[in-house]
């Protein structure tokens, strides 16, 4: 499902990546990083930075980093416009969330200045509803 097929657009994001279910911040963490582990309760989740594609069927989010070297594979996933119920986007001062509502589950994304991209996602998925 992961093809390499051409994005029509693309724009820088971060995704909240959920903490797994029954995770408790370690208390080592309290200790030795209390602005992180407060930032994990208060996120519930971990942002990780990458960028968001529009497919002519999906929205696609690949990880992107700094180091290539990395041992771990790039984080990616897909979502369907069949699978979206609701796409909202909330401004704020420094960011904008958007927020994609797959009935099942929330997915949350931080981004900044996406009005253009945004509106060809609504565009996409308006499209999807008439056919």
């Amino acid at each position: 499902m992961l093809a390499t097929e051409a994005p029509i657009a693309r724009h820088p994001a971060a995704w909240l990546q959920p903490l797994p279910e029954g995770y408790t911040i370690p208390l080592w963490r309290w200790i030795l990083l209390p602005a992180t582990a407060l930032m994990l309760r208060r996120n519930k989740g971990v942002w990780v930075s990458g960028e968001l594609q529009l497919l002519p069927d999906r929205l696609r989010f690949t990880e992107t980093r700094m180091s290539k070297s990395s041992r771990n594979p790039l984080r990616t996933w897909e979502i369907l416009f069949a699978d979206i119920r609701d796409l909202r986007v909330k401004k704020s001062l420094a960011a904008e969330t958007v927020e994609i509502d797959r009935g099942n589950a929330m997915t949350r994304l931080m981004t900044v200045r996406s009005d253009d991209f945004m509106a060809r996602v609504r565009e996409a998925l308006e499209g999807m509803q008439e056919t």
